[in-house]
């Protein structure tokens, strides 16, 4: 989940804690101060530290643009360093450009690399076009922008070169609530009143499992979700072969149409996957859904 705040507007406690229940590896916020010409960026891998500590940074500093987001992993190791948002190197204005992203990209991994994706797209690709104001540039801009199809990106700066304080890639993929925040998905909105908990594997889905009717342990576990566009429940297990919404089709990562979908499926390794026969679905070494 990408969650951009206007200047003056302080989001919903309700959808943060929704988010960062449906995505659970990892949180973090900045917070542009343009009085000060500096943002403030905190990251977590506690969900209540990081929402608590950013509404209360936000009460503070309302001017400028802010963001806030709750990490599902992809690729990378779950841990602090893989945290949105990340910062965007520059040696002549150090800390003046942070980046969050919702979504998968389309870059090299290194067999033993332990970042990202976002991260290796930030500290590696966009420092080779130029950096945040290469983004003024419009070639690049439409570039970027086609690059990142499929995903939603947001940069906020207070680089003195860069024309905008704030530069959203895909908005019109999300969705803006009527206190004018922006959310990149549905799954702030999921009902609060199930415990919605992960159970250990990404399995391109927001909602993971929950506990029914309030009764803990293994046995209560069941793998039952929701779509996002639709709002249909489903079992994964008995429903659901290939990842897309068996009421509207649509995939359950990107939120596209079956038919446009291209979306990447990773090499299946788990332990986990023995028991989930829709993973044959998918070679074993991974591949896209559509090529």
């Amino acid at each position: 989940m990408l969650c951009v705040i206007p200047p003056n507007t302080i989001p919903s406690r309700d959808k943060l804690e929704n988010s960062a229940l449906n995505n659970p590896h990892g949180f973090g916020f900045a917070i542009v101060v343009p009085e000060e010409n500096r943002i403030i960026c905190e990251r977590s891998m506690n969900a209540d530290e990081s929402i608590n500590r950013f509404l209360e940074l936000r009460g503070k500093y309302q001017t400028g643009y802010a963001m806030w987001h709750a990490r599902i992993a992809t690729s990378g190791k779950i841990d602090i360093s893989n945290c949105h948002p990340f910062l965007l190197p520059d040696s002549e204005h150090p800390n003046t450009t942070y980046v969050g992203h919702n979504g998968m990209l389309d870059v090299y991994e290194a067999k033993d690399e332990v970042r990202s994706d976002t991260r290796i797209f930030v500290e590696d690709l966009i420092p080779a076009l130029g950096g945040v104001t290469a983004l003024d540039n419009i070639q690049i801009f439409t570039m970027l922008d086609e690059f990142t199809r499929g995903s939603k990106v947001c940069i906020l700066t207070v680089h003195p070169k860069a024309e905008y304080q704030m530069y959203l890639f895909h908005e019109e993929a999300g969705h803006t609530d009527e206190d004018k925040v922006w959310w990149s998905n549905k799954s702030c909105e999921l009902d609060t009143k199930s415990a919605y908990l992960y159970n250990g594997y990404y399995d391109y889905g927001y909602a993971g499992t929950f506990v029914k009717d309030g009764k803990e342990g293994v046995e209560a576990y069941y793998n039952w979700y929701v779509c996002q566009t639709c709002k249909h429940e489903f079992d994964w297990e008995t429903e659901c072969p290939d990842d897309y919404c068996p009421k509207c089709r649509t995939c359950l990562m990107c939120e596209s149409s079956a038919a446009v979908c291209f979306c990447y499926r990773p090499e299946s390794k788990k332990k986990t996957d023995i028991d989930r026969p829709h993973r044959s679905y998918y070679a074993p070494e991974g591949g896209w859904a559509i090529s």
